[in-house]
C-alpha cells in the first residue's frame, strides 16, 4: 500500500496525537522522523532491511538521572525513526497502514520509557 508522503506524513501526526496526554508530556527530547528505508542509523542491526522502526538515543531515566557524563537533559537527543517503506510494504490497506504506524510509533515511544522489546510482547501482545 504506497502512500503519497504527505499523505504518510499524516497517517503519523494522528497517530502521534492519539498517544495519551499523559505520555506525551513525559517524552523528553524526543524527534520523530520520517524515512523511505533505515539508513545510517539502523547499518549495524542484523535485520536492518525488515525494521518497520526504530528507537535510537538514551532512555528518559538515564536522560532525567544524569546518567550520561557531560550531557543535560536540555541536550540529550532522542530519535524514533518510522520506515515508510517497510510499513508500506507490510500492508494491504490504508487502513492497515494507519495502525501499524500507529503501533509501530508507541512500541518504538514504548523504548524511551525503558521497556525492551521482550517486556512489550509480555504487557502488550497486540503492539509490539
Amino acid at each position: 500500500m504506497k502512500l503519497p508522503q504527505k499523505e504518510f506524513d499524516a497517517l503519523v501526526e494522528r497517530a502521534y496525537a492519539a498517544i495519551p496526554k499523559e505520555f506525551k508530556d513525559k517524552l523528553l527530547n524526543v524527534e520523530i522522523l520520517v524515512r523511505d528505508e533505515p539508513g545510517p542509523e539502523a547499518e549495524d542491526l542484523e535485520d536492518a532491511d525488515e525494521l518497520l522502526g526504530l528507537y535510537v538515543g538514551p532512555m528518559r531515566s538515564e536522560i532525567q538521572s544524569g546518567m550520561l557524563a557531560g550531557d543535560t537533559p536540555d541536550t540529550l537527543q532522542a530519535q524514533v525513526f518510522l520506515y515508510k517503506g517497510p510499513l508500506e510494504d507490510s500492508c494491504d490497506s490504508k487502513a492497515e497502514l494507519a495502525k501499524e504506524v500507529s503501533v509501530t510509533l508507541r512500541h518504538e515511544l514504548a523504548h524511551h520509557f525503558g521497556f525492551e522489546d521482550e517486556d512489550l510482547e509480555r504487557i502488550w501482545p497486540e503492539g509490539a
